[in-house]
């Protein structure tokens, strides 16, 4: 089965992020309340540099700004600001730190390396507990401090699971044709992704060298999706705590209208000292729509299959 794929932080991903000002501006307040003045602190993924900057402004004794790419042009950026020598730089993966070779314990930990969708961050979070442990003083203050998940059911109206996979089985037959050979493993293979692809909101691929009006959210554009249940908080990752057993197993929902539920949508908030820093929506689409009529109540499996392939079904009754 296809697993989730990640987001390759390159140099544009990263300059997008910073033209979202909303969220950059949000993240930045977080990072100041955080700091203290003599804190050591670890930015951990720095991508541009931007947090760890903030963090040396906001009077940190040290920064140790880590990331796995492009840590040169952050170290450049830095510089070009007036920072040089006072953040230190290091490539390494985020897996392989040992407190040992940063000088000690940190203060504060700074860790926005989600990525939006609960399917690859349920990881993330788990490596943001476990960098807390491993590297962080017993009141290691994390940003964000915790990861809020809602769920609400919905018809989606700009795309559809069943029409693309049979789209996609009657291909074979256009290839046949074509070529006298069957490409079945070929279109096995991308059909084990078509849900995967269809998690984010298009929009959130399309450039934009423009700082939009407003970025501090990551949604489906309402006309594209019609909510049919309620929003219920699915769960919470406290970054404070001291371990994290990871996401859990079903997700229940309650219908307050009648229609075609075709799946779900994740709002992923990540949030610091109770104010949201950045919202952000995913789909995961059932594996065969279903008419609710309102007061329904209805569960879904969210284990090892949903991890692999996006796709919800039902909890066995």
């Amino acid at each position: 089965m296809a697993r989730p794929t990640d987001i390759p932080f390159t140099p544009e991903l990263h300059l997008r992020l910073l033209l979202s000002v909303d969220r950059g501006h949000n993240v930045q307040r977080a990072v100041r309340a955080a700091v203290r003045p003599g804190a050591r602190v670890l930015d951990a993924g720095t991508g541009s540099g931007l947090l760890a900057m903030v963090a040396a402004d906001a009077g940190a004794a040290e920064v140790v700004a880590v990331d796995r790419h492009h840590v040169g042009m952050a170290e450049r950026i830095a510089e070009h600001n007036g920072f040089a020598g006072r953040i230190a730089f290091v490539e390494s993966d985020l897996v392989d730190l040992d407190p040992d070779d940063l000088g000690g314990r940190f203060d504060v930990l700074i860790a926005m390396i989600h990525t939006n969708n609960p399917l690859i961050d349920e990881d993330r979070s788990r490596l943001v507990v476990d960098l807390r442990r491993r590297l962080g003083t017993a009141d290691c203050r994390v940003v964000p401090g915790e990861v809020r998940y809602l769920a609400t059911g919905c018809e989606r109206l700009d795309w559809d699971l069943p029409t693309e996979s049979t789209d996609l089985a009657q291909s074979v037959e256009t290839l046949r044709g074509a070529y006298g050979w069957d490409f079945q493993p070929l279109t096995d293979a991308v059909g084990d992704g078509i849900a995967m692809r269809a998690a984010r909101p298009a929009k959130a691929t399309a450039a934009a060298w423009r700082s939009p009006t407003r970025s501090g959210a990551l949604r489906f554009p309402r006309s594209d999706v019609r909510l049919l249940t309620a929003t219920e908080e699915w769960t919470t990752v406290d970054y404070q705590a001291s371990t994290f057993a990871g996401l859990p197993d079903r997700v229940r929902l309650t219908a307050t209208a009648a229609g075609r539920l075709t799946g779900v949508i994740w709002t992923q908030q990540l949030r610091y000292a109770g104010a949201p820093l950045w919202t952000s929506e995913s789909y995961s689409p059932l594996a065969s729509p279903e008419l609710v009529t309102a007061g329904q109540e209805l569960t879904f499996v969210t284990g090892a299959r949903w991890r692999a392939t996006n796709i919800l079904r039902h909890h066995p009754t």
